[in-house]
């Protein structure tokens, strides 16, 4: 049977040991949020990119297509790719107003958490 002394320093050293660990959670919380915002950056990146590429590849399908069927070659192609440049265009601005919508709503909520 441990005598009263022991039972005093085991409490100690639990004690200190749950206040390292809860400073040691404080420290890592900002490195896993970091993480997660350049996981999440680099998913916006990918969808940017691909749609991009979809958009051109899209405008160039239909364009050379309807130059096929009406015979303009290649005249279709070039118009439908400069839309298809202008709708590329267009989805990467609204990603970015999505991705500033997101943000300003996580930070009203974070000021009225505080």
């Amino acid at each position: 049977m441990p005598e009263p002394e022991d039972r005093s320093s085991l409490t100690d050293l639990d004690k200190r040991l749950r206040a390292a660990r809860e400073r040691q959670n404080q420290v890592n919380k900002p490195e896993s949020s970091n993480r997660a915002d350049a996981a999440s950056g680099m998913a916006v990146g990918f969808r940017i990119s691909i749609e991009i590429v979809a958009a051109l590849i899209m405008g160039f399908g239909i364009g050379y297509y309807l130059d096929q069927l009406l015979g303009t070659k290649p005249w279709l192609m070039i118009i439908f790719f400069f839309l298809g440049i202008g709708a590329a265009f267009a989805n990467v601005v609204r990603v970015a107003k999505q991705l500033e919508n997101k943000k300003r709503f996580r930070d009203n909520r974070e000021d009225r958490a505080e």
